[in-house]
């Protein structure tokens, strides 16, 4: 189900989802860091970073500002991360920085190992779409469901968003409607 913060109650209608993690995209977590990095290294005011500024009243929205653990990554989805951190920063003056800064905050994520038969399993062989990091991010998505627990996914992905749009279990956090379009 798509999170409705004109609906939605929090105490009866995001903690259940929210209390055993969130499952992170790479993009969402690529909007925090380059915000992280305009704001401790590069010492811009939060006015200056409005994506970034309005993506962490979202997490105080939810009650998890610095609460980085409360996120699940994969090992695909911080390949991901660190590819695009590496690309987009390792010419900088400040890389050592940037990296000091920034690399606390992907540590305390918890993590799910997701491994290559899991993937396997989950390639559409008649119309193959093979984007590793949403396999895996739909794979911890189906653990936690098997397990009878609930779980939010915070991603700017639609198309990964679509999949769990009907299910009860599942809290789609969609970024572009949720946090650019309503906050």
């Amino acid at each position: 189900m798509f999170l409705d913060l004109n609906q939605h109650d929090y105490e009866k209608d995001i903690i259940p989802f929210i209390k055993n993690g969130i499952i992170i995209d790479t993009s969402v977590i690529d909007i925090f860091i380059d915000g992280l990095v305009e704001v401790r290294i590069a010492k811009k005011r939060l006015e200056e970073i409005p994506e970034y500024c309005t993506l962490l009243a979202f997490f105080d929205l939810i009650n998890i500002t610095n609460r980085f653990e409360k996120f699940f990554i994969t090992p695909h989805i911080l390949t991901e991360v660190c590819t695009h951190f590496r690309i987009k920063y390792n010419k900088r003056l400040d890389y050592k920085d940037i990296v000091d800064e920034v690399m606390p905050v992907l540590k305390v994520m918890q993590e799910e190992v997701i491994g290559k038969d899991q993937i396997f399993e989950q390639i559409n062989y008649t119309r193959p779409v093979i984007e590793i990091g949403d396999i895996s991010i739909f794979v911890v998505a189906e653990k936690f469901l098997a397990s009878g627990k609930k779980v939010a996914l915070l991603a700017k992905d639609r198309d990964l968003n679509k999949i769990y749009e009907n299910h009860q279990n599942v809290m789609v956090m969609d970024y572009q409607s949720i946090i650019l379009n309503r906050l």
